[in-house]
C-alpha cells in the first residue's frame, strides 16, 4: 500500500469512491422510469445523500424503479455501516501495519476496545445490524400488509427498516410517513430503529456485555454520557415541539395523533429525516429549534451524523464544572482528559463555521442567479437545509428541488463533510498522523 494513504485519507477516499460508483449506477438504464432519467447533478446529489445517509432528495421516489430503489438502499446500507470499515479490510489483508490512530479511526465506526477485539466486534456489529433491521422490517410488514398486500409490504418494510436504522431518512412515499401518522406500529417501529441506530455500537455493546455477564458492573463513561444526552435531547425535543407547534404544524391534527407526532418529531431530527408533520408549516421558532436538534445529531460510532451527543455533553459538563470553580471537567466523579474537551470545542466551532459559511454562499448564489430563495426572508429555510445536509438528517421545508445547481453542489459538499467529519477531512488534507507514542486514556469518550 502507498505510504501516502493514511487512515484519514482512506476513510475519505472510501466514501468518495462509493459516491462516484453510486452516481454512475443511478444513471444506468432501468434505474428510473421511462422519461424520468436523472441528470448528472441529480444523480450525484442522490448518491451522496444515500451514501452519507442523509435523505435529502431532488426527485420523487416515484421516479425510480424497483431496481433504482434497490441501488439507493444498497448505498445507504453500506454508508450506514461505514465505508471505512470495509476499506480497511484491504489494508489488513495486505498486512500493512497501521498506527495507533489508524486503528482507533477504524474502531470508531464501531466501538472502542482493544485491537485484538476488533474482529469479534465487527461480526457482532454486522449481526446486530441485520437482526434489528429484520425485526423492524417484519413489524412494518405487519403494519402495511393488510392495506397494500403482503408482497409489496415486504419490500416497503425492508426498505424503511434499513433506512430508519441507518438514519438515512429515505422513504418510498412522497409525503414520507405522514399518511401513517396515526399508525402507532409504524411510528413506534421507525422511531425505535432511529434511536437504536443513533446510539452507536459502543453503548449497545456495553449494555449487552453488562446484561450477558449478569454482574452489576458500571457502564462505561462514554455509554453513560451518550444515554444521558440522548434522553435529555428526546425529552427536551418533545417539550419544544409540543410548545412551539401546538398552534402551528400540530393544529388540526386529531388529539389522539398529536402525542405520537410530537414524540416522533423529537426523534427524527437526530439525523433520521423521516417526518409525520409537514415542516413547510412549521413556525420560525419551530424551525430554529429543529435546527438545533439537527446540528447535535446522533452519537459517535453510530449510523448518524451531526456534531454528536458526546460533544454537546462534554461542553455542557465543562460549563457546569467551570461555573462551580473547578479547573477540570468532571463527569460522574470521573475527570475527562483535556484532549476530549479540546476535540469537542474544535469540532463544534469548525462545524458551526462550516454551516454558516455554506448558508452565506447559498443565499448569495440564489440571489445572484435569480433563485427564489435569495431574499432575507429565506434565511431560515436555507439555514435549515444546510444544517440538515451537514447533520445528515434529510429533513426539509420542501425547497431542495427548487434550489439551483450551485446550491445543490454546496449541499453535496456539506453532506459529505458531515458524514466523514470536518476534523477527519482536515487530517486527510495534511500529511500527518497522530504521533506513534500517543496514548489513549483508560476511560474517555469518543468525540465526532
Amino acid at each position: 500500500m502507498p505510504r501516502w494513504l493514511t487512515p484519514a485519507r482512506g476513510f475519505v477516499a472510501s466514501f468518495a469512491l462509493l459516491v462516484a460508483l453510486g452516481t454512475a449506477a443511478l444513471q444506468l438504464p432501468g434505474v428510473t422510469k421511462s422519461g424520468r432519467e436523472l441528470r448528472w447533478d441529480e444523480a450525484l446529489f442522490t448518491s451522496t445523500s444515500a451514501v452519507c445517509v442523509t435523505g435529502l432528495v431532488v426527485r420523487s421516489p416515484e421516479d425510480f424503479t424497483v431496481a433504482g430503489q434497490a441501488v439507493i438502499m444498497t448505498l445507504f446500507q453500506v454508508g450506514g455501516l461505514g465505508v471505512l470499515t470495509f476499506g480497511f479490510f484491504l489494508v489488513i489483508l495486505v498486512g500493512r501495519r497501521m498506527s495507533f490512530f489508524g486503528r482507533a479511526l477504524v474502531q470508531s465506526t464501531l466501538a472502542e476496545g482493544p485491537w485484538e477485539d476488533f474482529w469479534p466486534l465487527l461480526r457482532m456489529a454486522a449481526g446486530v445490524t441485520f437482526l434489528v433491521e429484520a425485526i423492524g422490517a417484519s413489524l412494518l410488514m405487519l403494519a402495511w400488509g393488510p392495506d397494500m398486500g403482503w408482497f409489496r409490504a415486504f419490500g416497503w418494510g425492508a426498505f424503511h427498516a434499513v433506512s430508519a436504522f441507518c438514519n438515512a431518512g429515505f422513504g418510498l412515499h412522497p409525503a414520507s410517513l405522514m399518511p401513517w401518522r396515526g399508525n402507532i406500529l409504524v411510528v413506534a417501529t421507525v422511531a425505535g430503529l432511529i434511536i437504536v441506530g443513533g446510539l452507536g455500537f459502543l453503548p449497545l455493546t456495553d449494555i449487552y456485555d453488562r446484561w450477558r455477564s449478569g454482574r452489576r458492573r458500571p457502564l462505561s463513561l462514554h455509554t453513560r454520557l451518550v444515554l444521558a444526552t440522548t434522553l435529555a435531547l428526546l425529552i427536551g425535543g418533545m417539550i419544544g415541539v409540543g410548545v412551539l407547534e401546538w398552534h402551528g404544524a400540530l393544529n388540526g391534527i386529531p388529539s389522539d395523533e398529536r402525542a405520537a407526532a410530537i414524540a416522533f418529531q423529537a426523534v427524527t431530527p437526530r439525523t433520521a429525516g423521516f417526518s409525520t408533520l409537514d415542516y413547510g408549516r412549521f413556525s420560525a421558532a419551530g424551525l430554529l429549534f429543529t435546527v438545533m436538534l439537527m446540528f447535535v445529531g446522533a452519537s459517535p460510532g453510530s449510523t448518524g451524523g451531526g456534531v454528536k451527543t458526546t460533544t454537546l455533553g462534554v461542553l455542557v459538563a465543562a460549563a457546569v464544572s467551570r461555573s462551580r470553580g473547578h479547573r477540570r471537567v468532571n463527569l460522574w466523579n470521573r475527570t475527562l482528559p483535556t484532549d476530549a474537551l479540546a476535540s469537542a470545542v474544535a469540532l463544534m466551532l469548525s462545524s458551526l463555521a462550516l454551516v454558516l459559511l455554506a448558508t452565506l454562499i447559498m443565499l448569495h448564489l440564489e440571489a445572484e442567479l435569480g433563485g427564489p430563495f435569495g431574499g432575507a426572508g429565506s434565511f431560515l429555510k436555507v439555514l435549515f437545509e444546510a444544517v440538515s445536509a451537514f447533520g445528515t438528517v434529510g429533513l426539509s421545508t420542501g425547497i431542495t428541488a427548487q434550489l439551483g445547481v450551485p446550491s445543490r453542489l454546496i449541499l453535496v459538499t456539506l453532506m459529505f463533510l458531515g458524514r466523514v467529519g470536518p476534523l477527519t477531512f482536515g487530517l486527510a488534507l495534511v500529511d500527518r498522523d497522530m504521533p506513534g507514542d500517543w496514548q489513549q486514556p483508560e476511560e474517555s469518550v469518543m468525540i465526532g
